[in-house]
């Protein structure tokens, strides 16, 4: 029995030391325009802007900071995989490129957004693991909500006036 769980584990340390060298999963933070930020469309009074870096930009822009666990398989692998996921739904990096193309794409997002930090659902309980710096307060989630029910008016708004003035979405 013994011999068997050796070979088990030394099967594994081998496994994991190949693993270790194949170029899966590449941490990536790739440029993006600088117009086409968040911060390029949205009015962000600086307690949003906080609660927004540091609770939803790691995994939602192109500026995530990779932890030193994030370069150990298959760690790598899980957390390179929920990183690409976020941006391709909301990467505040091409935010105007993205989730803000229309404005009512981004009164959406937003309207989700809070609907996510209400239940719970964001930050992932995973990443609050690690990281529980990222942790909302009752304050933070009420505040957030606020702000995305404000900015979701305000872009509706912007939206009828463009369509008046003919220039549509």
């Amino acid at each position: 029995m013994w011999k068997i769980l050796r070979w088990i584990a030394i099967a594994t340390l081998i496994g994991c030391t190949i693993a270790q060298a194949l170029p899966l999963f590449p941490h990536t933070n790739p440029a993006a325009p600088p117009t086409a930020g968040l911060h390029n469309q949205m009015e962000l009074p600086g307690e949003i802007d906080a609660i927004l870096r540091r609770s939803c930009w790691n995994c939602r822009s192109n500026d995530t900071i990779w932890p030193w666990y994030s370069r150990i398989a298959p760690a790598k692998w899980l957390i390179v995989r929920d990183v690409e996921k976020a941006r391709a739904i909301m990467n505040f990096s091409l935010w105007t490129e993205q989730a803000g193309k229309k404005l009512q794409q981004a009164v959406g997002m937003l309207a989700a957004s809070c609907s996510d930090v209400t239940v719970g659902l964001m930050p992932k309980p995973e990443y609050l693991f690690m990281h529980s710096e990222a942790m909302l307060s009752e304050a933070d989630k009420q505040g957030f909500c606020e702000w995305t029910q404000r900015e979701g008016k305000r872009l509706l708004i912007l939206k009828r006036k463009a369509a008046a003035a003919g220039g549509g979405d």
